[in-house]
């Protein structure tokens, strides 16, 4: 009987693999699966997300009390801590999402039948299949996806794999696109906008991998074929832990990292603070602090992308880590017209939602998705490819080729 069984059930997960791995129907499993994650994070994390700002305001406002003797004190806390931190743990529940459907894709065994249907095509695009499993942890943290290419056979696939992950949209990035997408699309627009700037990474991606691959890094193609595991369900007690670790290191980042520089960009918003009696209101009083100065001094160029200088000013912040534009653009935004800290939160989208299109908010989220790696990413770029020669062209090429495409679509989107 229990050889009966194991037939049975291998005969079924025979089937089941020739349809996830059909070259037809199993890439439109995969690709619904990825629509699918995106509308479910839209869908469950929205209410979550309004929870967590709920909290933030609520903070806020007790703060803010407390610290009245000291309106240096109140302003920092105010518009710098919880304007910056929390505009990005207000995305938590969104990053958590994510995370536990990759997570989740991962520990059943889906990803490798993936692996192995996408190799096809990395084949065609002059990687070998060994190239997606990095890629794939590209969604998560561009980091330990560089780290990840060492498993790679050959160094030139590693270096193109290297050079194309910025443009797999990290966690880093999913804030920025939840704050243009839910305040400048319709409700049920929002998924599809989502899905359409991953799939815009991932083309883009491939599309260059094969450009490298025929002209700076010319190589004989290899693959390097694994044995794939039975697919299972998932140990939900190894999801949870996995979902908590990340969602840990996102808060952590959020505490430590982001929360340092959300002072200093609060310090650049608010200084040299002009004569009392000099400026009609808070909005004017940015345009003459050290971030406005360079935000005006870059729009010049930026413009033709639709820029203005707030999001100019919020790009520099991103270097460090691209969480901080959000942090950056809740500080601009919470002392505009003379709001404070407790009303940021609340605010943003509608003020967003003033200021820019959704032709704007296109462009500017191509730009991210393409452009400026941060300042981590460029130093293991370095450290895994032994120069810094190699991280310096990744860099300026990827910006340069971000900004160019930014200005595309602007400008297209102008003359329809």
């Amino acid at each position: 009987m229990e050889g009966e069984e194991d037939v049975r059930d291998n005969m079924w997960r025979a089937r089941l693999d020739a349809i996830l791995m059909h070259k037809v129907w199993g890439s439109l499993i995969f690709l619904g699966l990825v629509y699918l994650i995106f509308f479910l994070s839209f869908a469950i994390g929205d209410p979550l997300v309004r929870l967590v700002q709920t909290g933030t305001q609520m903070f806020s406002i007790w703060a803010c009390r407390l610290l009245e003797p000291w309106p240096g004190l109140q302003s920092l806390l105010g518009e710098g801590v919880v304007g910056g931190v929390g505009g990005v743990l207000a995305f938590l529940p969104n990053v958590v999402l994510l995370f536990g459907a990759i997570t989740v894709l991962e520990n059943s065994g889906y990803m490798m039948r993936v692996s192995r249907l996408m190799s096809r095509i990395m084949k065609i695009m002059g990687l070998n299949g060994s190239s997606f499993a990095p890629l794939l942890l590209g969604f998560g943290c561009s980091v330990p996806a560089i780290l990840s290419t060492r498993r790679i056979e050959g160094r030139n696939d590693r270096l193109v794999t290297i050079a194309i992950l910025p443009m797999m949209s990290c966690a880093g990035r999913l804030p920025i696109y939840m704050m243009f997408v839910s305040a400048l699309f319709p409700s049920h627009l929002q998924a599809t906008v989502l899905f359409g700037i991953y799939a815009a990474g991932i083309l883009l991606a491939l599309l260059c991998a094969r450009l490298l691959k025929n002209t700076f890094f010319k190589t004989v193609q290899r693959d390097s074929p694994h044995r794939l595991k039975k697919l299972r369900i998932p140990s939900l007690r190894k999801v949870g832990l996995l979902m908590w670790s990340r969602a840990f290191m996102y808060v952590r980042k959020a505490g430590t990292f982001i929360l340092g520089a959300s002072i200093i960009l609060w310090f650049l918003n608010t200084y040299p603070r002009p004569e009392e009696g000099t400026v009609e209101n808070a909005a004017a009083a940015m345009e003459h602090s050290y971030a406005g100065q360079i935000g005006h001094w870059m729009e010049p160029v930026t413009r033709v992308a639709g820029f203005d200088w707030k999001v100019n000013s919020a790009l520099l912040g991103a270097f460090a880590a691209k969480e901080i534009f959000v942090t950056q653009m809740g500080i601009l935004y919470a002392v505009q017209d003379g709001d404070s800290g407790a009303e940021a939160q609340q605010t943003l989208n509608a003020r967003l939602k003033a200021s820019y299109t959704p032709l704007q908010g296109i462009s500017i989220m191509i730009f991210c998705l393409i452009a400026l790696p941060c300042i981590g990413t460029v130093t293991v770029a370095k450290r895994e490819a032994g120069t810094w020669w190699f991280a310096l062209a990744q860099f300026t090429g990827l910006t340069l080729m971000g900004f160019v495409a930014a200005t595309v679509v602007y400008q297209a989107g102008l003359l329809m």
